[in-house]
């Protein structure tokens, strides 16, 4: 509440009780001058507030997530790479349509690149054991297992095409062309 609405709300209190009203004659009075809000009108005005607040100051830049997450899985010379083939696309003799088109190839195609090779970092050798699971167990390896993580099991051909055929069907008959369209 700002001074001036606390002054004329003061100054409207006073000339009330000044007529020996009631403490309910006084919340009448400060309604009918329009100075009482309902507690949801107030609620929503406390919400707007906070959000204006969060508006004027934004979080800080390490809030926010990094534009090219892949570009920390690559080591320092692919890094270096990249960036200076991304300098290099970036500052072509091109209107910015183009270069821009041109930054995104660069950037497409070292995103596979280092993804690529983190995959091919972190795969388990050949020499790598399976861990064991305790009994029983329900890897394929080992019926019945009963260790918590993921299953690697897959629908069959006929499962997948049981559940995947009547969304085929209704696809190519949306996708079909109707009887009027060529006539």
């Amino acid at each position: 509440m700002n001074a001036r609405m606390v002054s004329q709300a003061s100054d409207l209190i006073c000339r009330t009780m000044k007529t020996r009203v009631t403490p309910a004659g006084i919340a009448a009075a400060l309604d009918a001058a329009g100075m009482l809000q309902s507690p949801e009108t107030a609620a929503e005005l406390e919400r707007l507030r906070a959000r204006v607040a969060e508006l004027e100051n934004p979080a800080p830049p390490a809030e926010y997530p990094s534009a090219l997450p892949w570009a920390e899985l690559m080591d320092d010379e692919d890094r270096a790479d990249f960036l200076d083939e991304l300098a290099a696309s970036s500052i072509t003799n091109a209107d910015s349509k183009t270069a821009l088109a041109e930054v995104e190839d660069t950037c497409g195609r070292w995103r596979a690149i280092a993804e690529a090779q983190h995959a091919h970092n972190t795969a388990p050798g050949p020499d790598t054991q399976e861990p064991e699971h305790p009994a029983p167990c329900r890897w394929p390896a080992s019926p019945g297992c009963a260790c918590a993580g993921p299953v690697p099991y897959a629908l069959t051909t006929q499962a997948t095409s049981a559940l995947a055929g009547p969304s085929v069907d209704k696809l190519r008959g949306i996708l079909a062309p109707s009887p009027k369209a060529g006539g």
